[in-house]
């Protein structure tokens, strides 16, 4: 039996890891041993990781490390045959990827490399394929002019960094072309390309960038021919942008998405992984038996969703709070205020749990409506990032109200639900200041259009989000239809 060994290396990776760790557990092939070695996360990625079922897992802490520093360590930590990267945002095209590419090996045992091809996409956008990186064209002269196969598709024979050395660690970012340079290039390693993609990558890594990274990349790659004593002028490295982007425009998505299979394995169900909203169009349906989050369908929510923002997720629930959403679920429009005015609190319920901003009067009306004793979390104007550091306790009896914005108050209450055992969540925005009377009201004549009303106060901030917003929205109905590919399921 070949035995492949997994390199994941994380960092703050919570946003993502389960996407890879979901793939690794799908695999057919159980014969696989999943090294992560984590960088020192501040955020939930090690909580995510300790609960990771994987029975040959083998998780190393291995702080202040650079990228290609951990890979190493990982390496030298591999009882596997042959091993392959694959990184935090990264996942296998299908659950057959393994066990395709070791029935390859097998039947090829004098060849110690191998390389498939690789797909890049945007945010969760799975099926929306941005770039194709594919092997089959690629000829060992090319690496002259910095050309390189995959590395994220590559299977490597321990014994190759056994005789060769690992990875330099001096290199940031083209550190694996500095290896293939040694390896394939130097001494003419034998290698063979397998005309299948393999992984699925998101844009926005380390080599995937900005232009920035390009320009890193080339300096990179002219200092690993500098290591190797290979004479080289820059001309001809940087000759290799256009091969590049042929990569961006030559390829055919529906082709490349045929044999795509999302994850059979869900160990830690914080996304759905497909795009999938409940809704509740009678508020008697709250599930307040149960944990969940409930967060208004409106153009806010819609246009952050379209960005990769906020997203489907664990007892996540919905009400629909604007004609734009109205256009995709046949619901009418029910305001916050509405929400909270009809709000009927089961017994269970002994406390409100306000997190974020609220006033005097705000907390009197909530205590005069639900007679319960409100507990108050004051939040700082900071990054979503930075919320996520303050640990908030929720009690089993408490009813959260999340007064920030979207999609900061999604955001949050994602991260509260990792944190805490017992939680019922709804997010509120400003509803609570309107229904107490301390802001204006809508005028009827406005109801459908609240959000130009509430230009009228912090004009500049809150116009500055709508601009945005109304982006994301166009850009996610008309360039990447996301919402045809969406389902908005009404809870009856």
């Amino acid at each position: 039996m070949t035995k492949i060994s997994i390199i994941t290396v994380t960092l703050n990776s919570e946003q993502t890891i389960r996407d890879t760790l979901n793939s690794v557990l799908s695999q057919k092939n159980k014969d696989i041993e999943h090294i992560i070695v984590d960088g020192g996360s501040s955020d939930q990625t090690m909580g995510i990781l300790k609960r990771y079922p994987n029975k040959n897992k083998k998780i190393y802490i291995y702080k202040k490390s650079g990228i290609y520093e951990a890979i190493n360590y990982g390496i030298k930590k591999s009882s596997g045959d042959y091993i392959t990267i694959l990184n935090s945002d990264d996942f296998y095209q299908s659950n057959d990827t393994i066990d395709n590419v070791v029935k390859i090996i097998n039947k090829n045992k004098d060849i110690k490399i191998f390389f498939g091809n690789v797909v890049y996409f945007a945010n969760k956008q799975y099926y929306n394929i941005k770039r194709y990186y594919p092997v089959t064209n690629f000829k060992t002269f090319q690496m002259r002019y910095g050309i390189m196969p995959p590395h994220p598709s590559s299977f490597i024979k321990k014994e190759v960094y056994q005789a060769n050395s690992l990875y330099n660690e001096e290199l940031e970012i083209a550190s694996d072309f500095e290896f293939f340079l040694r390896t394939i290039y130097i001494k003419k390693i034998r290698f063979k390309k397998i005309n299948q993609t393999i992984v699925r990558m998101r844009l926005g890594g380390v080599s995937t960038r900005n232009f920035l990274s390009y320009i890193k990349s080339t300096k990179e790659i002219l200092k690993s021919f500098h290591i190797n004593m290979i004479k080289i002028d820059i001309l001809s490295i940087i000759l290799r942008l256009p091969i590049k982007t042929m990569q961006y425009i030559n390829f055919d998505e529906k082709k490349l998405n045929q044999d795509m299979k999302i994850f059979q394995t869900h160990f830690d169900r914080k996304e759905l992984y497909i795009n999938n909203f409940n809704l509740i169009e009678n508020f008697k349906k709250i599930p307040f038996g149960e944990n969940f989050i409930l967060s208004a369908m409106n153009l806010a929510f819609l246009g952050y969703y379209a960005a990769g923002q906020v997203y489907p997720y664990r007892n996540l629930y919905h009400w629909v709070d604007g004609v734009w959403a109205e256009k995709y679920i046949n619901s009418k429009k029910k305001p916050g205020r509405e929400l909270l005015r009809n709000l009927k609190l089961p017994n269970n319920i002994k406390n409100i749990h306000i997190i974020g901003n609220i006033t005097k009067k705000s907390k009197e009306y909530l205590e005069k409506k639900f007679k319960l004793r409100i507990v108050h979390d004051q939040l700082p104007y900071a990054s979503i990032n930075e919320l996520k550091k303050i640990k908030i306790k929720i009690s089993k009896n408490s009813l959260v109200f999340i007064t920030l914005p979207t999609p900061k108050q999604e955001q949050l209450a994602y991260n509260l639900t990792e944190t805490n055992k017992n939680y019922r969540i709804i997010c509120i925005g400003a509803s609570i200041a309107i229904a107490s009377g301390e802001e204006k009201e809508v005028p009827k004549f406005l109801i459908n259009s609240e959000f130009l009303w509430r230009l009228r106060t912090d004009t500049v901030r809150r116009t500055k989000r709508l601009i945005e917003t109304i982006y994301y929205y166009i850009k996610g109905k008309i360039i990447l239809k996301k919402y045809l590919k969406t389902s908005f399921k009404i809870i009856d």
